[in-house]
């Protein structure tokens, strides 16, 4: 069970990660270098989306794996929980787009 939640842990932090970093350095690199044609947010995201989703990837089952991790059950209540958070926003995104 135990390794069913990492591995569930691992595609949902792959998800949240290369959103997240993606978006992240976008902003950062439009910060730095301005705006011009939307250049330097589409490098930082480039960048940025496979390094969110490889550390994403590592860190979603180590957290879960390690330890003193949390009991199997607890720890598919929170992977089941962030998947339904990122798939409101999303829907969310997705309609308001």
């Amino acid at each position: 069970m135990r390794v069913l939640a990492a591995l569930l842990a691992g595609i949902v932090g792959a998800i949240a990660g290369a959103g997240a970093l993606g978006m992240g350095l976008a902003y950062l690199f439009t910060a730095i270098w301005g705006s011009f044609e939307g250049s330097a947010a589409m490098g930082g995201f480039s960048i940025g989306m496979p390094l969110g989703g490889i550390i994403g990837l590592v860190l979603g089952p180590w957290l879960i794996m390690r330890q003193g991790g949390p009991s199997p059950g607890k720890a598919l209540a929170w992977v089941a929980g962030a998947a339904l958070i990122l798939a409101a926003i999303g829907a969310y995104t997705w309609e308001y787009a």
